[in-house]
C-alpha cells in the first residue's frame, strides 16, 4: 500500500467514523453546565516521525501531550476530548518543533479502553543547517487506542501532517509527516 493509499484512508475513517455516534442532542458548552468534569490527563510520548521529504530520513520525535474532555460539545454518545500534542524532530539537520491541537472523537471499548479518530490543526516551527526554515501551518488526520484507568494513563497513536508548501532548506516544500507515538502518563 503506498503512502498516498494510507494517507487516503485515514483521512476517510476519521471523517466517516464521527458519524456513527452524531445523531441524537448535542449538549453546547458542557464545560459551564453542572456536572462537567474535565478527566484532564498529561503523557509524555515517543514515537516514530517518517517524513515526506527528501532531505531528511526518518526519525525519533520526543513530546508532551494535555487533554481533556471538550468544554465546547459533548456528543449524544462518546465523547470529543481535545488533546493538545507539544512534538519535537531533531535529525540530519532538520528539527521540528510542532504545536497541534488534534480533538478526537472517542467511543468506549471493553476494559477501560477507548478508541478515537478525528482532524487536527498545528504550527510546526522548522530550523535547518541549509538555510531557509520557514514556519509553517498544519492540517492532521490521526486515530488513538487509550487505556485510563484510575491515575494511570496509556496511548498509542498515530496522524498523517499536512504542512504549507514553503521551502524548507535547499529542496523541499513543506514537511509532511507520518508520527507514530507511545503515550505514558497520569489521569487527574
Amino acid at each position: 500500500m503506498t503512502r498516498e493509499m494510507l494517507r487516503g484512508s485515514l483521512a476517510a475513517a476519521v471523517i466517516a467514523f464521527p458519524g456513527i455516534g452524531f445523531a441524537g442532542e448535542w449538549v453546547m458548552g458542557p464545560a459551564f453546565k453542572d456536572g462537567w468534569i474535565g478527566d484532564y490527563t498529561a503523557a509524555v510520548t515517543a514515537g516514530y516521525m517518517a517524513l515526506d521529504n527528501d532531505s531528511a530520513s526518518d526519525d525519533s520525535s520526543l513530546g508532551l501531550q494535555f487533554a481533556l474532555n471538550c468544554p465546547w460539545f459533548r456528543p449524544p454518545q462518546g465523547m470529543i476530548r481535545q488533546q493538545f500534542n507539544l512534538n519535537r524532530f531533531d535529525h540530519d539537520g532538520l528539527e521540528l518543533t510542532s504545536l497541534e491541537m488534534n480533538p478526537r472523537y472517542f467511543w468506549d471499548l471493553p476494559s477501560n479502553f477507548t478508541l478515537g479518530a478525528g482532524p487536527g490543526v498545528g504550527y510546526v516551527w522548522t530550523d535547518t543547517d541549509e538555510g531557509k526554515s520557514p514556519n509553517l501551518w498544519s492540517l492532521q488526520a490521526g486515530v488513538d487506542l487509550d487505556y485510563r484507568k484510575g491515575v494511570f494513563y496509556f496511548g498509542v497513536g498515530t496522524r498523517y501532517q499536512w504542512t504549507e508548501n514553503k521551502r524548507v532548506g535547499l529542496n523541499d516544500k513543506g514537511v509532511d509527516n507520518w508520527l507514530t507515538s507511545v503515550k505514558v502518563g497520569v489521569n487527574f
